[in-house]
């Protein structure tokens, strides 16, 4: 089967990353994943990625950085971020970043998938 698309998911959560990965795996798309900040910086900048699914409140990002400057950061590529905070959502909101949507934990998988299908065409 061809892969639908390329995924980088990012969470200090290891069961939430692990289980997101084998179900967007299942759905036929390529994931990598990474458990903090300056790992999703390593992996954006040396991978071609279609989406970006990342946790707001992650091991090395204090104060949201670096999803702060996430456009430059994520260059080109859509982000969908999470968050298990209601209040972050105005946070995400302020972040110039084209193409991005927010996802408030717990979610569905479901609801998850659906807003893949929306970024990666």
């Amino acid at each position: 089967m061809a892969s639908l698309g390329r995924v980088l998911i990012a969470d200090d959560e290891g069961a939430l990353l692990l289980v997101l990965t084998i179900f967007l795996r299942r759905e036929g798309y390529e994931c990598d994943y990474a458990d903090d900040t300056k790992t999703v910086i390593e992996m954006l900048s040396s991978t071609k990625y279609d989406l970006l699914i990342t946790d707001i409140s992650m091991h090395g990002n204090s104060e949201t950085e670096p999803i702060k400057n996430l456009s430059e950061i994520a260059k080109s590529i859509p982000v969908i971020m999470m968050t298990g905070n209601p209040s972050d959502i105005s946070k995400i909101h302020s972040i110039k970043q084209k193409e991005k949507a927010c996802i408030l934990k717990p979610f569905e998988f479901k609801e998850l998938l659906q807003q893949v299908r929306v970024f990666i065409k």
